[in-house]
C-alpha cells in the first residue's frame, strides 16, 4: 500500500495562543477527505490532538450546511443539539450550542462524533468545539475544503444533492447568513437605509466627485491640522475636515465607488449627524430584541456586530 499524500493545508482557526484547528485536504486509497484537527503548542507538548473530524464530501457538505443555517439562530442561554448528521456504522456527528459558564463571554459551537454500538453509546473525542464569533470563519473553510473535493473529483455529475431542510421545513439559507433572521426582517423588512442618499435633505448642490478604491479607507488628520481621507494603497484626499471625511468613509463602507459631496458644509454636518443618530437607534434597537431572545447582552451585542458588519455600517461607540 502506499503511503497517503501529505496534507494540502487550507487554513486554520485560532482557538486561543496555545491552540488552532487547521482544516486540510488527505488521500487515502486514492480518495480525497477534509481533515479539521486540533493542534496545540505549549511549553510541555506541541502537535496533534485526538480532536477532530475526517469527512468524506457528502458527510462535510451536510455539516457545512447545518453550521450555515446555525448561524442564523440567535441561541439562548440553555444547551441543545442543532443538527443531527448521521454516518455509518451507528455513529452520527451532532451540532450543538454550549452556553458559556460566564454570561459576559459567547457561546460555544460542539461539531463532535456520537458512538451508538454495544459498546459505547455517547460522545467521542473525535469533533472540534470553538467560540460562537469564529463561526463565520468555520464555514468560510469548510467551502474552501468543499471546493478542493470537488475539484478532485471530476468525474462526478456537477449538480448538487438536494440539501436537507432544516427544522420547521425553511430553505437552507445561502451566502452570509449572520442577519438572516426574525429580528432583523422584524425591524429592517428593506434592509438598512442608504447612505448619503438617504440622509441628503431635498436638492444638494455637490461639485465634487470622487472615485473611491476597492480597498478600505479612513480619515487621518495631518501634522498640519488638516484632514484627509486615505487608503494603504495610495488613494489620498484632501478634505475640508472630518465631517466631510466621515461622509466618504460611510459611503464606502456601504458599497458606493463614487461619492458625489454636498457644496454646502451644512449638508454633510446633517447628512453624517443624521446618520450617526439613525445607526445609534439601530444598533440599541438590534441589540435589545437580540437580548430578549438570546438571554444574554454578550450574545445580542455580537448578532448585532454581524449585521452591521455584512451590510457595512460603521459600529460607532457612544460618546
Amino acid at each position: 500500500m502506499s503511503p497517503p499524500e501529505p496534507d494540502s493545508e487550507i487554513g486554520s482557526v485560532e482557538l486561543h495562543r496555545s491552540a488552532k484547528i487547521v482544516f486540510s485536504i488527505r488521500h487515502w486509497n486514492g480518495q480525497p477527505y477534509a481533515h479539521v484537527r486540533k493542534f496545540v503548542s505549549t511549553a510541555r507538548y506541541e502537535g496533534w490532538t485526538k480532536s477532530g473530524l475526517v469527512m468524506a464530501r457528502d458527510v462535510l457538505t451536510e455539516v457545512m450546511e447545518s453550521l450555515v443555517r446555525l448561524q442564523a439562530e440567535v441561541p439562548g442561554t440553555q444547551e441543545h443539539a442543532f443538527a443531527r448528521i448521521a454516518r455509518s456504522g451507528g455513529r452520527e456527528i451532532v451540532i450543538s450550542i454550549v452556553p458559556p459558564n460566564d454570561l459576559n463571554a459567547l457561546p460555544a459551537v460542539d461539531v463532535r462524533e456520537y458512538s451508538n454500538t454495544p459498546e459505547y453509546t455517547g460522545p467521542t473525542k473525535k469533533g472540534i468545539r470553538f467560540s460562537w464569533d469564529k463561526l463565520p470563519h468555520v464555514i468560510r473553510l469548510l467551502q474552501l475544503q468543499a471546493k478542493q473535493l470537488r475539484e478532485c473529483e471530476p468525474t462526478e455529475p456537477t449538480t448538487p444533492p438536494a440539501p436537507t431542510p432544516p427544522p420547521g421545513g425553511k430553505e437552507p439559507l445561502t451566502g452570509t447568513p449572520s442577519t438572516r433572521d426574525d429580528i432583523f426582517h422584524r425591524l429592517l423588512p428593506e434592509g438598512p437605509k442608504d447612505f448619503p442618499r438617504d440622509f441628503l435633505e431635498g436638492e444638494v448642490a455637490t461639485d465634487t466627485v470622487i472615485d473611491l478604491p476597492p480597498e478600505p479607507i479612513e480619515v487621518a488628520q495631518q501634522p498640519d491640522g488638516t484632514y484627509v481621507v486615505r487608503s494603504p494603497f495610495g488613494f489620498f484626499h484632501p478634505v475640508r475636515n472630518s465631517a466631510e471625511g466621515n461622509l466618504i468613509v460611510y459611503a464606502h463602507l456601504r458599497g458606493h465607488r463614487t461619492v458625489h459631496l454636498p457644496h454646502e458644509m451644512i449638508a454633510v454636518f446633517r447628512a453624517v449627524t443624521g446618520y450617526k443618530n439613525y445607526l445609534h437607534q439601530l444598533r440599541h434597537s438590534l441589540i435589545q430584541a437580540y437580548e430578549r431572545k438570546s438571554g444574554y447582552r454578550p450574545m445580542a451585542e455580537h448578532q448585532a456586530k454581524e449585521v452591521f458588519r455584512e451590510y457595512g455600517l460603521p459600529w460607532i461607540e457612544s460618546s
